[in-house]
Formats: structure tokens, sequence, C-alpha cells
């Protein structure tokens, strides 16, 4: 594994950004524009972040022409060591991983190593799925998520990681009991799972494992020292950004997202200022100074619009073609319980902006936005957030009938910058069962069953609370009425089933 931090930060000295970055490794703001968006962003970020009680980590970098205007890091890498981010925090960035693996296509394409419209088989004949259709599904189905495939073929993903050189194979096995839900072409669903398989692809063709490919052709060419999809197996590396959820607070979310199967999808670990370069070698249409990752022709097949999307945009090779403001953008977000990110690349003014965050709930595409606007002289939008933080206030100073007070007064008012919406009192009772707050979670998923009685993911949890309470009674029956609104739902059969056994 690669950690050249050192290596990195030597490369990211000799930038044009030396300056900034030797005298602080947490703030860069240069020229007018940056210092517009240090005035208005960076309170406006503050605020936010106060509001949502967010004190995990945040890094947001805004780049335009040849330069970093502006760069800020907030919070915490890792909260109960006291680390704060800075440029060298490693985030995960989960789907933002994908453009990486269409780059990576659109350099063995430049290579002459395959084709757009090569179908799957013609590189994993032993790939196959249920029922018929699955061998005509081509590498650019994958990329514009039009392959018919499942969003996600396994729900375990980061609980039972793959390791070594045959993990992504593995998806070759699981997606063998799955039919397409579309025939290929027609329609566009968004799926990992197909992404995950075309890692298999590029190993196959290259003669390399996927990461290696992508090492040596991508992230070395393009000057990321500090990108990585690798870590240890049961630790983070020094620099490496906890992973952070909020339920009553900000805490600790487990398991982290590691599974070496999936690379392709969502695997990429990465620092702020590898992806200010990421974006600028976009802008530059494969190349930014001396660095040249993949030529202009090969630039304009990853952005051209492939296929419509049901919200009114065209996809290209995995990367999104939205507007905002008016303004064209090339865009693409990550998102895993533990971690956002969001990148928008503006082609037509030169501009870039990144931003990452180690906890989720952190308004990342807000901030994206009023990044946007403050550079483009827009009104800067206010914002709304979730009245969860209200309700999480008073439980943590009254207890729970003060918090079921305030969300029920919340409902009624509109007048303030609160939103309600009931599914965020069952994420914050999902959040305290996976970290063990036995009797929190009872108490918070016994409100919310009051607001929505058919949820089965409430149940259940409900019914592991009071498991863990010594309440086995109750536990059954909250697993029982998971049976009753959906007898097909398997955790719930098992739990039954262990309970019943343990007697």
């Amino acid at each position: 594994m690669r950690y050249s931090f050192f290596i990195g930060f030597i490369v990211l000295l000799m930038s044009c950004n030396n300056k900034q970055i030797q005298q602080d490794n947490t703030k860069i703001v240069e020229g007018e524009d940056g210092e517009l968006l240090d005035s208005i962003l960076t309170p406006y970020i503050k605020n936010l972040r106060k509001l949502t009680h967010n004190t995990a980590g945040l890094a947001i970098g805004v780049t335009k022409g040849e330069r970093i205007i502006y760069a800020r890091t907030f919070g915490y890498a890792n909260i109960e060591q006291g680390e704060k981010a800075d440029f060298n925090s490693v985030f995960h960035i989960a789907s933002l991983s994908k453009p990486f693996t269409a780059v990576a296509i659109a350099k063995l394409i430049e290579q002459g190593q395959l084709d757009l419209n090569d179908k799957i088989i013609t590189y994993i004949p032993e790939f196959q799925m249920k029922g018929d259709g699955y061998d005509s599904i081509t590498i650019k189905h994958i990329l514009t998520h039009t392959s018919g495939i499942p969003t996600n073929i396994s729900t375990e993903d980061w609980t039972k990681p793959s390791y070594g050189a045959h993990a992504l194979d593995e998806n070759l096995e699981a997606v063998k009991n799955h039919s397409l839900e579309f025939d290929p072409g027609t329609k566009f669903n968004y799926s990992n799972s197909a992404f995950d398989i075309l890692g298999i692809v590029i190993s196959r063709v290259s003669g390399m494992s996927f990461s290696d490919y992508v090492s040596t052709h991508i992230l070395q060419p393009a000057g990321m020292m500090n990108s990585t999809y690798s870590k240890p197996k049961d630790s983070l590396p020094p620099n490496f950004c906890n992973s952070y959820s909020y339920a009553l607070q900000t805490q600790r979310w487990t398991p982290y997202p590691y599974n070496e199967k999936l690379y392709p999808s969502s695997g990429m670990l990465t620092t702020l200022p590898d992806m200010c370069r990421w974006a600028q070698i976009h802008l530059g249409k494969g190349k930014f100074q001396n660095y040249k990752v993949f030529n202009e022709e090969n630039f304009e097949l990853l952005v051209h619009p492939h296929f419509n999307t049901p919200w009114g945009n065209k996809i290209g090779l995995s990367w999104y073609l939205q507007s905002y403001l008016e303004r064209p953008i090339i865009m693409h977000t990550g998102q895993d319980t533990g971690f956002e990110s969001i990148i928008y690349i503006y082609p037509e003014n030169d501009i870039s902006i990144v931003v990452m965050a180690n906890r989720d709930f952190s308004r990342t595409g807000r901030l994206i936005n009023a990044a946007s606007e403050v550079l483009f002289k827009e009104e800067l939008k206010p914002y709304r957030i979730s009245a969860k933080y209200k309700f999480t206030e008073a439980y943590n100073a009254y207890g729970i009938e003060k918090a079921k007070e305030i969300w029920n007064f919340a409902k009624k008012d509109t007048t303030d910058i609160y939103e309600v919406n009931d599914d965020d009192i069952l994420t914050t009772g999902a959040i305290l069962e996976n970290r063990k707050k036995w009797n929190e979670t009872k108490e918070i998923l016994d409100f919310y069953n009051t607001l929505n009685t058919s949820s089965t993911y409430s149940w259940r949890l409900l019914g592991n609370a009071n498991l863990n309470l010594g309440d086995t009674l109750t536990a059954k029956s909250c697993y029982q009425k998971c049976l009753d609104i959906n007898p097909e739902y398997e955790k719930a059969k098992i739990a039954l089933s262990n309970l019943i056994k343990s007697k």
C-alpha cells in the first residue's frame, strides 16, 4: 500500500499554492474571489455546522484556472484523538469514486485495448444472471447506469468485507442469483453493483489489479500521490478520517466503509488537494500543467450526453451533466454512512468546487451551492435544517417527553428554519442502535412507532433494543410485528427464530 504522504506533500508545495500551504495546512485564500469566499462562505459554513452540531471534519476547495483560490478545513478528522482535519486528511469519497473507474475505461480505449460498445461477456465469459438479456450488456450501459443490473446486490457490503486478489470476482457469484430489472439501454437506474463488475473488465483487459491500474495510469500521472484504494483491515493509518454520524450528538459510526470488492463503485480514499487536482485535470480536458492523464478526445467521450436521467438532465460516462445558476456543470456525489462528498466542475468558467465530509448529514450539497452563489455574485440562499437538532437538544437536556413536545410543535410551526420529516427520528434511533445505546434507542423508536406504525426496520431495531435490555417478551412482539407487515422480512425471521431457540 502506498501512503506517500511526504512525497505528495512535496509535490503540493511545488505547486502554485506553495506559499499558502506552507503558512497554513488548513487554509488557502487567494485573490479577490478567495477573499470574497472567505468573508461570506466561511461564516456561512461555520453557522450551519453549529446549528447541526457538527464537530467532524469538512474540507472545501475552489479552483479557478490553475490556482486554488479558496480551501478550508473545519472540525476533526478524529474527534476522539483531537486530530483536526487538514489538507493531509484522507476522506472516503464513496460514489465519487465512479468517475475514476470511468476514466480508467477511457484510458483503456485510448490505449486501444477495448471499445465503449464492447459487451461485458467479451471479457468476462462466465458472467451470467437469471433470465435473458444480460449477455447484451455493454461497457457503455454500465457507465451510463442503463445496464439493468440491480442497484445493490449485497446489503451487507461494509459488515462483511472481502479482501485480496479475488475480491472483485465475488461480484460475479453474487449477481448470478439476480435478474435484470429492464432490457439494457432502455432505462436509467443507478447501479453500484454494475460498476463493481466493470472493475473486473478493467483488471482483465489491463492484466493488472483494478487498483494498480488506476494508481499507475491515473493517480500517478495526475500527481495525486495521497490518493489510494487501500487501507489496513482493522485500523486507520495516520491522517485517515474516522467515520461519524449524528444521533443525539456527532458520534463514531461502525463499520468503516471499506471493502475491496467495492473499489470500482465506492473505494477511493483521497485528500482535498488531490481532489482539486482531479477537478483541474478535467477542466484541462485531461491535463493540468505538466500532468496528463488522458487525451481530449476521450474527455469529450466522458462528458458527452449519452442518456437522459429521470430528473431531466443527462449523464455522460458516470459524470452527471447538469446546471446550477444557469451555468453548465459536470458533477457527481458520494455518500456512505459516515461520509459525504460532492464535486462541481464549471467548464465554461474554468472553475471547480470540491466538498468532502467525514460525517453524514453534513449538508455538502447546500455548501457547494453556496460556494457557487458567492463566486457568481448571486444572492446567497438560506438553508433549512432538520428539526431533529432541536429534538435532540431537548432530549439531551430534559428527556424524551420534552423532545416529543418539541417535535410535535415543530410540525405546526412553518415560520422558522426547521423542517420536519418523521423519518429523521427513525434515523436517530438507527444510529443509536448501531452504537448499542439501548435505552435511548428504545425511547426514540417507541416514539417513532407512534408516528409510523408500518416500518419493519423500526420494529426490528426496537426488538433488538428490547432484547438487549432483557425484555424478551417485548422483543418477540416487535419481531412478530415486522413479519405481520412483511412475512418475507428475512432479518426479522432470523431474529425471531434465534429468540425462540434460546428459550
